[in-house]
């Protein structure tokens, strides 16, 4: 997977850290915007300076002109550290504008953001990507489904997440379909992945689903829908086979036995994962998809929360609610080096991996905590 967020990052702690470039950069132009006639004297002086040595004494210009980016250098660093600037930053709350645009910066001043989804809809607790359905929104474009919501990546060929809510309603009786074949709800300027595309005895990766086709059992139509290749990333067979699907049913049960709802998110990251025919980054693609590839991630990695099934699920989680966070490399012989709890983590650290930003609408003080958390299974 290759593009990353172009959300924001609401967290009150900072934890994804801001670009220092920036921040001086913002600092300069709100000390130039408010004493603008400093700014001014200063790039005066250093003119004529530079101006009358280039006429009167050549040899020395270059010279003086180091030593004058020296002293507009230090100048400019003693403004930042006056008194007025500090006055100036305090006075002035970031807001989104003062966010980079790649959706990394955080600020300790950022407000909760308050859900627009129904309660158990697939976004219901924030668009980690801020991905949109503009088609110009290319390698983030966002595509809602009845079974779960999804952020597609033209360049990739890969979701860059998929997000579902899981609850006893959507397990049932429907057999598995396995009609794996192209979305037809793509923008007609992206290329469809098909079945074939990806060559499994070329590549040796499986078509690993990421909304899993056990959670949508419900009906034959909810379990078709998984088999989208929207749906799709090339996991290796240990990941896919082994590991990966046994976490999948660790979270059923929960659902299925131990009266919880789930809210999961889930993707690849990174380029370059090794199957048994051996390590790839992309899956080259011939034939009517001739000048496209399929990125083969380096890592999967799943964000789940858990709480009681019931309702007013955002008056219910609290800093005692659980989440557990996967992040899994894709890659053969992981299934013989233990079960899926080595590759246990925060939720913390898959966000500053992916630059996403998960579980926004959950209010800060309480995200803070569960992000921090790593899952510890009861034996």
């Amino acid at each position: 997977m290759a593009t990353k967020k172009t959300g924001t990052k609401t967290s009150s702690k900072n934890k994804k850290t801001s670009s220092k470039t920036t921040e001086k950069v913002l600092k300069a132009a709100k000390v130039a915007k408010k004493n603008p006639w400093m700014i001014l004297t200063v790039l005066s002086v250093v003119a004529v300076l530079l101006i009358c040595m280039y006429i009167f004494k050549p040899a020395q210009f270059k010279v003086l002109t180091n030593e004058v980016r020296t002293f507009v250098t230090q100048s400019i660093s003693d403004m930042f550290s006056k008194q007025e600037l500090n006055q100036t930053l305090t006075e002035t709350p970031a807001s989104s504008s003062d966010i980079p645009a790649n959706g990394t910066g955080t600020s300790s001043s950022a407000k909760d953001v308050a859900p627009t989804e129904p309660e158990n809809s697939h976004m219901f607790w924030g668009n980690p990507s801020g991905a949109t359905n503009d088609v110009k929104n290319s390698e983030n474009y966002l595509m809602t489904k009845g079974q779960y919501a999804l952020s597609y990546n033209s360049t990739t060929c890969n979701p860059n997440w998929v997000m579902w809510h899981l609850g006893t309603s959507d397990l049932g009786a429907a057999d598995r379909s396995n009609d794996f074949r192209a979305d037809e709800n793509l923008p007609s300027a992206f290329y469809a992945v098909v079945k074939a595309d990806y060559q499994y005895t070329k590549y040796g990766f499986d078509r690993g689903h990421v909304c899993p086709s056990a959670d949508r059992t419900a009906s034959q139509t909810d379990n078709s829908a998984t088999f989208y290749m929207t749906n799709m990333i090339p996991q290796s067979p240990d990941c896919n086979r082994v590991v990966w699907k046994d976490f999948e049913a660790y979270e059923r049960n929960l659902v299925a036995t131990g009266g919880k709802e789930l809210y999961v998110v889930a993707g690849p990251y990174g380029v370059g994962g090794e199957s048994a025919a051996g390590k790839f980054d992309y899956i080259v693609l011939t034939g009517k998809g001739s000048g496209h590839q399929i990125t083969v991630p380096s890592y999967c990695w799943k964000i789940v929360l858990v709480i009681d099934e019931g309702d007013n699920d955002f008056n219910r989680v609290n800093k005692d609610s659980t989440v557990i966070a996967l992040w899994m490399p894709n890659a053969q012989g992981i299934g013989k080096t233990g079960s899926w709890e080595q590759f246990l983590t925060s939720v913390d650290y898959i966000e500053e991996q992916t630059g996403y930003d998960f579980l926004a609408c959950i209010p800060n003080e309480i995200e803070d905590v569960l992000e921090a958390k790593v899952y510890t299974v009861n034996k």
